[in-house]
Parts: C-alpha cells; structure tokens; sequence
C-alpha cells in the first residue's frame, strides 16, 4: 500500500491575493437593467406623442410607465411551461383637440419577459439566453477603389447611422462630388449643401478653399458646374424628383421628405456611439446630446472635406472590420430595437387607425 504523497501549491509572486469572482452574466444583467430604467421610457418618448392622421381632431399621450411585480417565480414558470413575466402598464391621456376634453387612465401594455439572476429568461417553460452582437458601429467610413478607365483612386465616404437613410458620397473620374441617398439616383453634394442651408456658389466655395487647393483638380468648382440649382428651393425639389419620380414636385412635399430623411428623430439616430465616433473621425466639436443625434451641415462640410483631401494625398481610408469600427450590442438595446420599438410603432399605425374612425365632434 503505497504512502498519499500531499501536494502544497507554493506561490512565487510577490503578492497573494485572490481573483475577484468572475460573474459572466453581469454583462446581460446591466443591460437589462438600463433597459428597464432607460430603455423603455427613451423608446415611449419616441413615438409620443400619436396624432391622427390629419393632425386636427385626436392626440394620444403616452406618460409614465409601471412594471409590476411577476406573477410566478422563475422555476414555477418553467416546471409548469409559462413565461417569466411582468405586466407593464404606462399612463395614457387622450385628447380631443377641437373641445379641448382630456381623458386619462392606466392601459395594460403588454407582458414584458423578465430576467432570471443568471441572466436568462424562461419563455413558455423553456430556459433562454439573448446573445450579445457584434455589429458594424455607426459613424463615417472612408474607401477607395482604382477607376480602370483613368486609372486614379476614387474615394468614397459612408455615412451609417443607427438606424434611418444611408447617405454616401463619392468622386467621379470627371472629378464631380455626388451624394447617394439610400442607394438610390445620385445628387450632386453642392445640391445637398444648398438643401441644408447653404444656398449661394460663394458660400460654398468659400467653405472648401483652404482645402481645395489641388493643381490639377478642382473638386468644389467642377460639381457646382454641373449644379442645375441655385437655391434651397430649387435643391430640395431636386432631391425630391430623384426619390419620387413621376410624383408632382411640390416645395412643401419635398421639404418634408427632406426634414424626415434626416433630421427627424423618430426616422434617422446616428445615438450616442455615431455622433462621439463621426466627431472623433471628422475633428467635430459637435455636442454629444440627443437633440445632435441626427445629421447636422457640420457632418456634411466635414465629409466632404476629408473626401477632398484623401484626393489630395492626405488622411487614410477605413478598415471596415477592424474591430475598432465595431460594436457591442447586448440584450438591453437588442430588445429595445429589435422588439420593443418594433411593437410600440405597430401601435402607433393601429392608434393612428382607430382614431380616424372616431368623430371628434362633441
């Protein structure tokens, strides 16, 4: 019989001190947890508030929020194959604005799945997990591709938001800047310019001629040659007849197609990530707040600038996948995107349904 030989673990470090314990799941409970406190009241001021379709006879308020307590306990849930749940319920005031009656009451939303303390959720008896993502950030990114005509490098500038219209910029072989709104028919980006605001051929100019400086190729006076334009009206029109040909081109039409392509909330967010990443890309000093969370001149003034220079020789193109252009997105956001702003839209279109069934009319 043969002697146990005891093994002690002999420590050479200078320090012995232990690891702090590793909880894997920290990372799903805090994003859930900001979606509880954040999330869901950020995603209900999106869509309040309803108007009906004409804007003149109801308006529906969505106000604060209640998440109560779940019904059953997490294991009751699974052994008997029911979801893990809480009731979320939120304040709803309805007003009819040709008398000007208010009616509010608490309205039960909906069931909204509730986390376990390891993370998961149980739904319909069976235990899940959400998975983190790694997607592509939002923010600009600059390429380049060899014309085989001519032989040059053309750049090409992307401008990604969170979630809205893709904007794209790009250098023609006859040197020309157009602008590409969702892939569609391009635009020249002194049209784009004059639509933001910055009407006259001297403006424009003037804004590029420290920078525009080449020998051989004038970028800025080239795309003002081809401009058909010559106002803010005129552009937006432009831009109107390249997204909606065949329909009739009307200023107001075109201004609000315009206004909600870019510069509307509910339609275009670049978020917190596309604003820091474009101003840190772009040498912005734009504020980082909500109301600068859609495109701004600035963004455009600087997109094209540095489309210019990586023409001239100067700045560097993007790594599309380089993981320093992507991001993390974990199960707060990817519920509040994917799933709940996705419901509470489908309401707005059946509020928006229902109040044109109702005579406002006392």
């Amino acid at each position: 019989m043969t002697a146990k030989i005891l093994k002690t673990r002999r420590n050479f470090g200078k320090e012995e001190k232990a690891l702090p314990k590793l909880d894997l799941s920290l990372v799903q409970k805090e994003s859930w947890q900001w979606f509880l406190t954040e999330g869901i009241a950020q995603e209900l001021i999106e869509i309040s508030p309803i108007d009906d379709f004409t804007g003149k006879n109801w308006q529906l308020v969505l106000g604060e929020h209640a998440l109560g307590a779940p019904s059953i306990p997490p294991r009751l849930a699974q052994a008997k194959g029911l979801t893990f749940s809480s009731p979320l319920k939120i304040k709803a005031t309805l007003i009819n604005k040709k008398t000007g009656k208010e009616i509010s009451q608490e309205v039960f939303l909906g069931d909204l799945p509730q986390m376990t303390s390891r993370g998961t959720f149980i739904i319909n008896g069976i235990e899940r997990a959400v998975i983190n993502q790694i997607v592509r950030s939002p923010g600009v990114y600059f390429s380049g591709d060899l014309d085989p005509s001519s032989g040059r490098m053309l750049y090409k500038a992307e401008v990604r938001p969170l979630h809205g219209s893709w904007l794209e910029f790009e250098v023609g072989k006859n040197d020309v800047i157009a602008a590409r709104i969702d892939r569609r028919r391009k635009v020249l980006a002194s049209v784009l310019l004059r639509a933001m605001g910055v009407e006259f051929d001297s403006e424009i100019t003037a804004l590029f001629k420290e920078i525009d400086v080449g020998v051989q190729h004038k970028y800025i006076a080239a795309t003002l040659e081809k401009d058909p334009t010559n106002s803010q009206k005129e552009a937006v029109l432009e831009i109107y007849k390249k997204l909606r040909p065949g329909e009739p081109a009307i200023v107001e039409n075109a201004q609000s197609l315009f206004d909600s392509l870019f510069f509307d909330h509910r339609r275009y967010d670049l978020g917190k990530v596309g604003r820091f990443k474009i101003n840190k890309r772009l040498g912005l000093t734009v504020p980082n707040e909500k109301s600068t969370w859609v495109l701004t001149k600035q963004d455009i003034i600087g997109t094209i600038s540095y489309l210019i220079k990586l023409q001239n020789g100067e700045g560097r193109v993007d790594d599309i996948d380089h993981l320093a252009n992507r991001r993390l997105r974990r199960v707060g956001e990817l519920v509040a995107t994917n799933a709940f702003r996705v419901g509470l839209l489908r309401l707005e279109r059946s509020v928006k349904e229902k109040m044109s069934l109702i005579s406002a009319d006392d």
